[in-house]
């Protein structure tokens, strides 16, 4: 595991229950919602696009 994973796990940011596969599939999952937006055309602002950020 990478260095930087394991000082987020040792600060227990993410739930120990959740593996490093976990963790990729569900940034994939957001990464392709953000891909079909921008495939149908949905534009949003930086602000927008933060506060999205934000929310995961």
């Amino acid at each position: 595991m990478a260095p930087e994973a394991q000082a987020i796990i040792k600060s227990n940011v993410i739930n120990s229950s959740y593996s490093e596969q976990d963790a990729i599939q569900a940034l994939y999952a957001e990464l392709e919602k953000g891909i079909q937006s921008m495939k149908n055309g949905e534009v949003y602002t930086v602000e927008e696009a933060w506060e999205e950020l934000d929310k995961i």
